[in-house]
């Protein structure tokens, strides 16, 4: 039996050339499966790595309690005063706690792979000191907005994947113009944002407060004193958040989702794959119904 097993392997083997198609529809359907799945879980993993790479363990960020992300937070300029002068903010060279009231908002703009369809991007209004806590960022052309002025500058990733964001450009965006008069390169998330003065950024969008504080810590133990004032403050509802666990912490939500779809799309095409592979091998038996039934004639299988 084992002699007959290897002829017959060797006999498939060389007749392959000759049944080619059905050999490369199971090869293809597998590899399809096995690109897909590859393709998800490597997307999932450059986003964790360029959101972990963001934020800094000597900064803590501030936001509305119970918010999960900054787009989610909101609250008044008294309560970002109130903020600056808790315990555990480190000061800057002037003296004055050293914190960034920052807006989040959302823009479209039109993509250049993608002409017909628009998509969102975040536009971030600062405070000067978000350039000093922000040391990895820097600016690679143009130069840095002016205060006041209705003037953006762009992340190199908005720089390199829509259209209009080029220096000198004036864009559009929600009934209002801006002109683009730099672009800026930090290595993390915040090549994919828009930066601006943030009172422009509230008075534009109608906007009166902020969206979060980040603020360097005062020593090691910085972020406990912070969290503990700003728990024992009645006037406060604030989550404050290590920057970097704040990032971090952006993955696994992302990563949980992209797995499932992942896994989704993975059963069904290999569900696929396995059909399709079953029918190839079908017809190839059926195609073959003449050679199997000599082959038993002269005693294989017995």
């Amino acid at each position: 039996m084992l002699s007959q097993a290897f002829a017959i392997t060797g006999v498939s083997i060389k007749s392959i050339p000759e049944r080619w198609a059905p050999s490369l529809v199971v090869v293809i359907g597998l590899a399809g499966v096995v690109a897909v799945f590859t393709a998800l879980l490597a997307m999932a993993a450059g986003f964790e790595s360029t959101l972990k790479a963001t934020g800094r363990t000597d900064a803590a960020l501030i936001m509305r309690g119970g918010s999960d992300a900054e787009l989610n937070s909101a609250f008044d300029r008294d309560s970002t005063d109130l903020i600056r002068q808790e315990p555990g903010i480190a000061a800057g060279a002037d003296g004055k706690p050293l914190a960034s009231a920052e807006l989040m908002v959302i823009a479209e703009l039109v993509r250049k792979d993608d002409v017909e369809h628009g998509a969102n991007i975040t536009v971030r209004g600062v405070e000067p000191a978000a350039f000093t806590l922000r040391p990895q960022l820097t600016i690679i052309a143009g130069r840095n907005f002016t205060p006041g002025l209705r003037e953006l500058i762009v992340g190199q990733g908005v720089l390199r994947q829509f259209q209009g964001a080029e220096i000198g450009r004036v864009l559009r965006m929600r009934g209002s113009e801006w002109t683009v008069v730099g672009a800026f390169a930090s290595g993390d998330a915040h090549d994919s944002e828009m930066w601006t003065d943030i009172n422009v950024a509230r008075s534009t969008f109608g906007r009166l407060g902020a969206s979060s504080v980040l603020a360097a810590l005062a020593g090691a133990d910085g972020l406990q004193k912070l969290q503990a004032a700003v728990a024992a403050d009645p006037r406060l509802t604030m989550d404050v958040l290590r920057e970097q666990d704040y990032f971090s912490g952006q993955t696994k939500q992302f990563r949980k989702t992209i797995g499932f779809l992942a896994g989704v799309v993975t059963i069904i095409m290999g569900l696929g794959a396995v059909f399709a592979a079953l029918n190839s091998m079908y017809a190839a038996v059926v195609a073959r119904g003449k050679e199997i039934a000599t082959l038993r004639a002269i005693g294989f299988g017995e």
